[in-house]
């Protein structure tokens, strides 16, 4: 019934524009992400779209929930930059209370929302929709029912331990779980078992194609170590201290990367450069982060999922330096309890960290990177993206 209404809809669309409709054998999704916070939503739904792109019969319209919002909801989310960067603490506040109840953002998103949303689904009259942001599910959800849609909605988790209330809605078709710690915590919420699927974590294709070919041998020590530092597409943390303590105590050769933060870039430039030029180098956003992971021997970076998961991929070992209050709080210890890699809790830890990783002929350093090959799967993007495909009927 819903879905003829809008059918009905669709024969006017397409009679007003002089479009032609779509072949009923093609199946189209929408893909719900964030460009602006962070950038870590948009690394995951562009792995997912490598891979609908091989897909025949298949059409993906990607869009930024923001966007649907208008102006409104796009200035908001580039707020997301300067808030984990200047007022972490703040961050955490909106993070916690909206954890304890989403109500007020399923009702002022899907308020907002609603005409454009109508009009995406009207355009292009999709059989599924995906959301790679919790903040949508629940107006999503209100949205359909409000216009008595019959689309499945299917979410992809994006964070790997604290789960946030938004991302367990039982109306959901399915609940796509990136590690065990998120499938249990997605319990904790609420969420019927049977909503929920473990699949992995998904990695973009220039991380998992450069880690099929680039079987680099463990770190010997006849040089210095290479550590690559980095903190997220925003460029938050504790760069200059960490970048001071490791020049003044150990002969480590450093490569900085500040993503978007060009304060902080123009700081460590001006700290560093050009007494340490010979082994310091300080970057802003790079797009060819696979290929700085694979000369490098350490990854030092905040508890960023996507980072971290990056660095796994690329079997770099990892030195946490701290997450973002809420929905990274416990990332450095899930990767501390699969012996991916050490936690620093302050940039003072780091030397002895490193000596730590490299004593006994570097025993610490070749089991981590061991452990690391056992838990990456280099294939979970497919897998994911395979399974979200396969829960559209075949004959829709």
């Amino acid at each position: 019934m819903a879905k003829s209404c809008i059918i009905d809809v669709q024969e006017i669309y397409f009679r007003e524009t002089g479009r032609e409709p779509v072949g009923d054998t093609v199946k189209r999704i929408v893909l719900i992400t964030s460009s602006y916070t962070g950038h870590g939503h948009k690394s995951i739904s562009d792995s997912l779209m490598e891979q609908f792109s091989e897909m025949p019969d298949l059409e993906v319209r990607v869009v930024d929930g923001f966007e649907l919002l208008g102006d409104f909801g796009v200035q908001l989310s580039k707020m997301y930059g300067p808030m984990t960067r200047y007022a972490s603490h703040f961050w955490k506040m909106t993070w916690d209370i909206s954890d304890r109840s989403d109500r007020l953002i399923k009702s002022g998103i899907s308020s907002f929302s609603l005409i454009r949303f109508r009009q995406l689904m009207e355009s292009f009259q999709p059989d599924l929709i995906l959301t790679v942001h919790s903040m949508f599910n629940g107006s999503i959800l209100k949205l359909l029912r409000h216009f008595h849609l019959n689309i499945p909605l299917v979410t992809l988790q994006a964070d790997i331990i604290n789960i946030h209330k938004t991302w367990c809605e039982p109306g959901t078709f399915k609940t796509i779980c990136p590690t065990p710690e998120a499938y249990e915590c997605s319990l904790k919420h609420g969420m019927p078992a049977d909503k929920l699927v473990l699949m992995g974590f998904p990695t973009r294709r220039r991380f998992t194609d450069l880690a099929r070919t680039c079987r680099k041998p463990d770190y010997d020590g006849s040089r210095p170590l290479r550590c690559l530092m980095m903190s997220g597409g925003e460029g938050s943390g504790n760069l200059k201290r960490y970048a001071s303590v490791l020049m003044h105590e150990t002969d480590v050769e450093l490569t900085i990367i500040c993503g978007r933060n060009k304060k902080i870039r123009k700081s460590l430039t001006e700290a560093f450069l050009p007494k340490y030029a010979g082994r310091l180098r300080v970057l802003g956003f790079v797009t060819e982060i696979q290929n700085e992971m694979a000369d490098s021997d350490l990854l030092i970076a905040r508890g960023s999922p996507n980072s971290l998961m990056e660095g796994v991929v690329m079997n770099l070992p990892l030195m946490v330096t701290g997450a973002l209050p809420g929905q990274e709080r416990d990332n450095p210890r899930l990767i501390a309890d699969h012996h991916l890699g050490v936690i620093s809790h302050s940039p003072e830890e780091a030397p002895a960290l490193i000596r730590q990783l490299l004593a006994d002929d570097r025993k610490l350093y070749r089991e981590i990177r061991a452990a690391q090959r056992e838990y990456r799967n280099l294939d979970n993007a497919k897998n994911i993206a395979e399974y979200v495909v396969g829960l559209i009927p075949s004959d829709k």
